[in-house]
């Protein structure tokens, strides 16, 4: 039976952290890890994680440098076969780690991949829920590697593996991308590694994006957004995958509309900009 490492980044969440970790315990598939990555909390996430007395997590502080920073961390610690990846506010189905291992065991071609999942988004007003949208059809059916390059789906960290050859070849989370991280990692792996990618089409987990949060994307400008747009594109703009795509200079072009619409007093905040 594989081992499997899952990564959680993780900061100043130890309120909901306990969630995320029980649908790591619950997991069918029961040879894995599970590496916690404190990346510099200030609350009480360490007696959260060591509330648990299981032998298969692992809890390691740092300095706060960035999910993405932490996420490399969790990389050089990690012992499975795979590795899987998790943010500290989603979940897993407790099938997911026996239907990605069965996926990757099937197709002994495959390096990475992700599965189908459940998209949730909320907006919070002064930590209190006032909207809940559920944002779930918004998984394609097929995907392929160019699709991503072409940006034709919404990528999440949560729910991605791989195998440890990425380790071994030295491909990292890009420190100077701080936001969209996940899709900026996907079309390296889909640049790198074309035939070795598997799309899963089962729903194995469940990703909440809460706006007017404490997450970085609900704390974003429209500006930024912009900025990021170009910065990937710049970074992987000489892929052949890139080649028939539409989203460049659209996406950016929007976005810097968008951002001039807020300075001028036209749009609210960014993390309410989904829920007018």
């Amino acid at each position: 039976m594989k081992l499997v490492s899952i990564i959680i980044p993780t900061y100043n969440r130890a309120s909901i952290l306990p969630e995320t970790i029980k649908s790591v315990v619950a997991q069918t598939h029961s040879n894995w890890e599970l590496i916690i990555v404190d990346d510099g909390s200030s609350d009480d996430t360490k007696a959260v994680v060591e509330g648990f007395k299981n032998k298969q997590i692992f809890y390691y502080y740092k300095e706060n440098e960035g999910q993405h920073i932490a996420r490399n961390y969790g990389m050089q610690l990690a012992h499975g076969e795979l590795i899987g990846y998790l943010d500290s506010d989603n979940l897993l189905y407790s099938n997911y780690l026996e239907r990605m291992v069965e996926a990757f065991t099937k197709n002994p071609h495959v390096i990475w991949g992700f599965p189908m999942g459940d998209r949730i988004k909320e907006l919070y007003k002064d930590g209190v829920l006032i909207k809940r949208v559920d944002d779930s059809d918004d998984f394609p059916e097929d995907v392929s590697v160019q699709a991503i390059f072409h940006r034709k789906l919404h990528t999440d960290t949560s729910g991605a593996m791989h195998t440890r050859r990425i380790i071994e070849d030295g491909v990292t989370w890009d420190p100077a991308i701080k936001k969209m991280e996940d899709w900026d990692f996907f079309l390296t792996l889909a640049d790198k590694y074309p035939e070795g990618f598997i799309y899963v089409r089962e729903k194995l987990y469940t990703y909440t994006q809460r706006y007017g949060g404490d997450g970085l994307v609900s704390n974003s400008t429209y500006r930024e957004w912009a900025e990021l747009f170009e910065k990937i594109y710049q970074k992987h703009k000489h892929s052949h995958l890139m080649e028939g795509q539409t989203w460049y200079p659209s996406r950016v072009e929007k976005w810097n509309k968008l951002a001039d619409d807020f300075d001028a007093g036209l749009l609210p905040p960014y993390h309410e900009y989904y829920f007018r």
